[in-house]
Parts: structure tokens; C-alpha cells; sequence
């Protein structure tokens, strides 16, 4: 075997292992396009070409749900409006090929920016969760266009367990609470800014588009996204396009009173090195200002929070849903606060 049939042999592994993982049990349309696509030589073959980055399958899947958005495919638009599984891997897998010249400066240029809205669900409680109570600034790394930045005016169902956040709000969402009880009050934010490598801004029609591409769209995201797009263009958050490290550095030491850093889904994409420089730099900083760092990720992601068996729940593999508060230049507690789906639609609660 070549050197180029392993590596897409490895890639195709890679896939499956997302169908099984990811997919099944939450997302049927995606669970059988991605195993389609696992099983194509010649899809393979086109994502290895493409820079490491786009070797997940969630760049392809919004490269390919924005055509769908912009009517260039529709015949995968109408599988994909009524979820219909049957047929939609092969039909995806020939839309590809059909339009690898199109797709390849897509890809090669775009990165996942999924921003689920979803996730407020899990960030309310692990806010109310910090002791300090003073109004603080809250930073979110990997922001992309900062939807989870205006948490405090969505509306979060909790069913039995309550609810936050204003009624009328236009963003609902819902989250089942599995275990636990997440507690729920007033967040006083003072500042709201996010950071990203790559800032969408949620009033430009493109931007907006693609955000909506990255949603699965088998999985009744796709209005409240619209919804948290809106909402966020008329309540604008500070977005600054750079580096995490260096501009979280200068945020650091310019930003008065406490700060809660935020960072769901996004530690995972940075190599062990980084995690590691992050964490010290939130520690540097706290010699200051108490730093309080909340973060949503999978396991043994963030080496600073203990190990906590994940629950046995169905779907995709549970997140560990962390609270790290750095003083004076250490580490003073780090604590599993909950497990949670990716997306925020049920939260397994550890009481305190």
C-alpha cells in the first residue's frame, strides 16, 4: 500500500469514527453522508489535497450546506428539507465531485465556524457557578461572530428545572437537564468581547450565510440561528480579529475589575503547546485581577480541570463542561461543573 493510500485509508477511518461519534444518534442526514463520503475513494482523495484543516468533515458539510443555501443544489436541498436519508449519501457524494473546482478555494480558505447559539444553555449556569458577583468582562475566545456573547437576552428553557433569560426573546432555547440542578441567575456582564482568528460579522449577508451553512440541518437549529444572527447585529458585541494569545494578553492587563474567559469547542483545535501557553497566561494575568476561565471541550482537553467519568447517555460523546479561577498568579480551584452535549441540549449537572 502507498504512502497516499494510507493516508486516505487513515482519513477515511477518521470519518467513519465521526459517523459513529458525532453523527448517529443526533443527525441522521449527516451520519450518512459522512459514511458515504468515507466510503468514496475519490472524495478521499479530493480532502486529502486540501490543507490539514479542512480534513474534518464539518468544513465539507458547510461548504456543501451553503450551496444548498444558495440554491445551487437542489436536488440535495429538497433530501436535505424534508431529512430524508435514504438516497442522500450517494447524491452528496456525486454533488462533490460534480463540484470539486468550485468547493477546493472554499475549503482551503474557510474554516468551521459553527457558533452554536445552543451553547448558551450550558454557559448561563457555569457563570451563575462563579462566586464573584461584582459586573464582570467576559471574553470569548473563538468567538467567531460572538452569538453566545449576548447569553443574558436569549431565552433558556430548562423545562421542569425553570428557565432564564427574557421571555420574549426571539432566541429559545431548550435544554434538558439530565441530572442536577444548574443554577439559575442574573449574569452581571459588563464588557462583551470576542476574539477569533477569522471574524464573521453577523450582519453581513455572506457571513451570516455561512455561519447558518455550519449548522447541521437535520437537528431544528437553523431558525434560532437566524434569530441569534439578528439579535446579535443589533446588539453589537466588540470583536477583534487576531491571534488568541496575544490579543487575550493585551485584553488582560488593559480590562479592569474580574474576567471570565470562555472557550467552547475551540481548545481542541489547538495543538498541546498552546493549550498549555493559554493556561499560563490566563495564570500570569490573575496575579492582577482574579481570572475566572469557563471552557466546554472533550475529555482531556484541558489538562488543568480532574478527570470525571462522563454519564452513559446516548449520542455523541458527552463534553466536560470545566471552572478554573486563577489568584494571584495560581491556580485556586478547577472543577467539572457539568457534562453536556456539544450543542447544548441537555446538561448532565454536578451539584456543588
Amino acid at each position: 500500500m502507498t504512502k497516499d493510500q494510507i493516508q486516505k485509508e487513515s482519513l477515511a477511518d477518521y470519518w467513519r469514527f465521526f459517523a459513529e461519534t458525532e453523527c448517529k444518534g443526533y443527525s441522521p442526514l449527516y451520519e450518512a453522508i459522512t459514511t458515504a463520503c468515507a466510503n468514496s475513494d475519490d472524495v478521499m482523495e479530493f480532502v486529502s489535497s486540501l490543507p490539514s484543516h479542512a480534513h474534518q468533515p464539518n468544513l465539507l458539510l458547510a461548504a456543501m450546506h451553503e450551496r444548498v443555501l444558495l440554491g445551487l443544489e437542489p436536488e440535495l436541498s429538497a433530501l436535505y428539507a424534508d431529512n430524508q436519508v435514504g438516497g442522500v449519501g450517494a447524491l452528496f457524494v456525486a454533488a462533490v465531485l460534480k463540484s470539486r473546482d468550485r468547493l477546493q478555494p472554499i475549503l482551503s480558505t474557510r474554516f468551521t465556524q459553527t457558533n452554536e447559539i445552543g451553547r448558551v444553555a450550558i454557559i448561563a449556569p457555569a457563570l451563575a457557578a462563579i462566586s464573584d458577583r461584582d459586573t464582570f468582562t467576559l471574553i470569548d475566545v473563538g468567538t467567531s461572530a460572538g452569538l453566545t456573547l449576548r447569553l443574558d437576552d436569549c431565552f433558556i428553557d430548562y423545562g421542569s428545572h425553570g428557565s432564564l433569560g427574557p421571555h420574549d426573546s426571539k432566541v429559545r432555547v431548550k435544554s434538558d437537564v439530565l441530572a442536577g440542578h444548574p443554577p439559575r441567575r442574573s449574569i452581571p456582564i459588563g464588557r462583551r468581547i470576542g476574539i477569533d482568528r477569522n471574524i464573521l460579522n453577523p450582519a453581513n449577508e455572506d457571513d451570516a450565510r455561512w455561519l447558518l451553512a455550519c449548522v447541521w440541518p437535520d437537528t431544528g437549529r437553523l431558525d434560532r440561528t437566524r434569530a441569534a444572527l439578528e439579535l446579535a447585529a443589533s446588539r453589537p458585541s466588540e470583536l477583534i480579529e487576531g491571534d488568541a494569545l496575544e490579543t487575550l494578553s493585551d485584553l488582560l492587563t488593559s480590562v479592569q475589575g474580574p474576567i471570565v474567559v470562555t472557550t467552547t469547542w475551540v481548545v481542541a483545535y489547538m495543538d498541546i503547546e498552546y493549550r498549555a501557553r493559554l493556561s499560563a497566561e490566563l495564570m500570569t494575568a490573575s496575579q492582577q485581577r482574579d481570572i475566572y476561565w469557563i471552557s466546554a471541550e472533550a475529555p482531556g482537553v484541558v489538562s488543568d480541570l480532574p478527570e470525571v467519568l462522563p454519564p452513559q447517555v446516548e449520542g455523541p460523546l458527552p463534553s466536560v463542561v470545566g471552572l478554573v479561577t486563577f489568584t494571584k498568579g495560581e491556580i485556586a480551584d478547577a472543577r467539572v461543573l457539568a457534562h453536556a452535549h456539544s450543542h447544548g441540549s441537555w446538561i448532565w449537572w454536578y451539584d456543588q
